[in-house]
């Protein structure tokens, strides 16, 4: 026997709290999870940039007490320097197994916010996933079947 849909959407709203990267907000199929893990800006002797990269995290619940998480990625990056400007953008939505840092540093950077020499990031999609996948089981929830075609391109 499964837990309640809405004991399962408290359980996972109460994973975001203030020692996480990340936030839960129920949604109308369960619940999103959301990371904002590099947010840089940053001036230097010959380039300025920015750099935005985010992790969503979409939970549905159905119906017959099983879920389907589908992942969604997106990276924006914008340099101006000698040679010119560019921007670049990418977005993704499927199943991610990502990991990934950075440490750099210039005159003057902002990392969320915080002025200083330096920015950076980690993400790992675990860090979120892992704790999600535990409490739908733990619930007696299961993961919904699908087919490759499903999971490559994060059809319910």
């Amino acid at each position: 026997m499964s837990a309640p849909r809405e004991h399962v959407v408290g359980q996972i709203l109460a994973l975001g709290t203030d020692e996480v990267p990340f936030t839960f907000t129920p949604s109308a199929d369960g619940v999103t999870g959301a990371w904002d893990y590099a947010d840089a800006r940053w001036v230097g002797f010959v380039s300025a940039g920015t750099i935005d990269r985010g992790y969503r995290l979409e939970v549905s619940l159905h119906e017959d007490s099983t879920y389907t998480l589908v992942d969604h990625t997106s990276a924006t990056q914008a340099r101006v320097g000698a040679g010119g400007a560019s921007v670049s953008t990418s977005r993704f939505r499927g199943t991610v197994r990502s990991k990934s840092f950075s440490t750099s540093f210039a005159p003057l950077a902002t990392d969320h916010g915080q002025a200083g020499h330096s920015f950076g990031w980690r993400f790992d999609a675990d860090e979120m996933k892992t704790p999600v996948q535990q409490v739908l089981e733990q619930a007696g929830w299961t993961p919904r079947r699908r087919g490759f075609w499903d999971r490559l391109t994060g059809r319910g």
